[in-house]
Order: C-alpha cells, then structure tokens, then sequence
C-alpha cells in the first residue's frame, strides 16, 4: 500500500454523513456567532502548518490580539509579517505578537507569560498546537530520553500553559482549544503503532485536557478538542508527496474559532474530528448521545462502563 492511500485509510470516518476536507458556512469565522472580538489568543506553535492558518481564521474572526509562540524566531517573524498583512487586507485591526518561546522549558514560559501581563494582555483562548513526534520506531529503541522529551512537549507543556492561563486574574470566560491527533483512537493501524511514544505521550496531553473539563462548567472554562485532519507540511514534502492528497488547512483554521465559541459548547471535554459536520454532531443521534452517553468521544477503556460492560 503507497503512503497516498494509506493517507486516505487513515481519513475515513462515518460519525457524520457529511465528510469536510475544506471549510463550509457553519464554521466560518465571519459569523457573528462566532465573533472573537475583544479577545486575545494565544496559539503555540503558531508560525507554521494549523498554527498559522488558526491564527489566520481568528484574524478573521476579529480578534483584538494574536500570540503566535513556537521556538524558531526567523519562523514567527516572517510568520508575524503575514498575518498583519491578513489583518489588513480583511480589514481588522487585531494586532500580532510574536514571541519566541521553548514550551518545554518552564523558565521561558514564566517569561512569555510575564510579558503578556507587563503588556496588560489577558488571555482569552489558549490554543494547545505545539507538538513533537520523530521517525518511526519502537519505544525500546528511541530510548527513555527521547520519549520523555515527547512527554516534555506533548504533555507537560501543556498542563503549565493551562495552569498559568487559568491562573490569571479576573471572571472572564475562558476558552481551551486542545490539537490532538486521530492516532489515539487508531492505534492497530501500522502507520500509527510505528510512532508509539507520539501516540502515548500525546494521549496523555488529550486526557489532561479530558479531565480538567470535568473541573469546570463551560461557562467558566470550556475545554475542547480536536483532531486538525491531514494537514500538509515540511515532512510530507520532504517524501515528495503532493498537498493535494490533503485537507485544507483553514478547515482547522476555522474549527478551531467555532471551537472557542458558544455554539461549540455541547462538546466541552470531547474528542472529535475537524472533518464531522458540526451541524449534524449538534441535533439528532448524535446530539442525544453526546447528550446522555458520558463515556461518548471521550478517552477510556473501549466497551466498559466502570467495571460493567458498555
């Protein structure tokens, strides 16, 4: 099996009739409903791929402020160049930092999240969308090092990025945006069980996430995540494959606004898929069980409630 088609096994999903590999009215950040204006965000590894086409979509939503972190200062400036370039020719005036900043290094958090204080800056969405993985090997093989230094990126920067996102003063609503992967839920797929410690270590950030949700009520802190599609970059042009076997980056883009709005509420502490029809995951069905069934697009042991049978 070529890597175009095992691309395409990897896609395929049935939980809504409807299949999206570019973006589509409901989630267009130009709806009022989903309007960021007056708020800030805050995207790590915004420079490049999803990052920057989420952080071009909350331009577009009318975001006052936009936070593009990653750790190569070339990248962000260049990146920071087009994005005021976006806000000008849509005709927002959302202003554009960007700052250099290891995730994985605690002391340079502290830094990033001193400066945006110093600036008044409070945050109102945290998009979590840094991430690491290597080439594909076993565990015993990368060695406990590497591993953990996925659990550094993967896992551990994201819980101090929330505990200082929470911890700012005031009553404000604020909005988590979690970027995992479809490899949690596709582990006997030998694309994915070749990169286990990616898969681990990005399951534990995911269920991070899954439970800090059930400490809070939407309305306070709404915590979300997504899975952003088959997203083109460096490393899949390096093997000379063509972006047009893609999803177009602003589908994630544009989910990640509708996911840090309101209308997104229903799936606070849920796992799903940038390709699903909000408007189907919304009514019917899937609404009911998303409704009734608390273990439904959520990480557990599949087929058990507990100790009883699902």
């Amino acid at each position: 099996m070529s890597i175009v088609e095992v691309l395409e096994e990897i896609r395929k999903s049935n939980v809504t009739k409807t299949i999206h590999r570019e973006s589509y009215a409901a989630i267009s950040p130009t709806r009022s409903e989903l309007s960021q204006a007056g708020r800030s965000v805050l995207i790590t590894g915004g420079g490049t791929g999803a990052g920057f086409a989420m952080a071009k979509s909350f331009i577009h939503a009318s975001a006052a402020t936009i936070i593009i972190v990653g750790r190569r200062t070339d990248v962000l400036d260049k990146a920071r160049i087009k994005l005021e370039e976006e806000a000008r020719t849509s005709c927002t005036k959302t202003k554009i930092v960007a700052r250099p900043c290891d995730v994985a290094n605690p002391l340079e958090v502290d830094g990033l999240w001193t400066f945006l204080v110093n600036q008044g800056i409070f945050v109102d969405v945290y998009v979590n969308n840094a991430a690491k993985f290597t080439e594909p090997q076993p565990m015993m093989q990368l060695g406990f090092d590497e591993v953990w230094s996925q659990f550094e990126i993967n896992t551990k920067s994201p819980m101090y990025f929330t505990e200082k996102f929470c911890k700012q003063q005031g009553e404000k609503q604020k909005f988590i945006v979690n970027v995992t992967t479809a490899n949690i839920h596709a582990t006997k797929h030998p694309m994915v069980a070749a990169r286990p410690a990616y898969t681990l270590s990005k399951f534990s950030g995911t269920l991070f996430f899954q439970y800090l949700a059930q400490d809070f009520v939407h309305d306070k802190l709404q915590v979300i995540t997504f899975h952003p599609g088959l997203i083109y970059n460096e490393y899949w042009e390096s093997l000379g494959i063509e972006s047009k076997h893609f999803d177009d980056n602003k589908l994630a883009g544009d989910f990640a606004v509708w996911a840090a709005s309101k209308d997104a509420a229903f799936l606070h502490g849920r796992i799903v898929w940038v390709s699903w029809d909000v408007e189907e995951l919304a009514t019917g069905d899937l609404r009911k069980r998303i409704d009734e069934d608390f273990y439904f697009l959520r990480g557990t042991i599949a087929g058990l409630d507990a100790g009883s049978l699902a």
